[in-house]
């Protein structure tokens, strides 16, 4: 039993992370509303990716002046 859901779970990982993170934004819609929703989950998303970056060593400082001073190209 304990062997088979295991398996299920490594053959349905996805469908099963799709479901849960449609659960979780569907709770952040309902507790906080839409707008405010949306704002939280643009701030986990960057959060994350934030995160990424500097999980892979890359300077922030370094990040911020490149993305600031992107705008100055146009």
């Amino acid at each position: 039993m304990h062997e088979s859901f295991i398996i299920f779970i490594l053959e349905n990982w996805g469908k099963i992370l799709g479901g849960l993170l449609g659960l979780f934004v569907a709770l952040v819609f309902i507790l906080f509303g839409f707008w405010k929703g949306l704002f939280v989950i643009l701030c986990l998303l960057v959060g994350v990716y934030l995160g990424n970056k500097v999980e892979k060593s890359e300077d922030l400082q370094n990040f911020f002046y490149r993305l600031w001073h992107r705008q100055d190209r146009f």
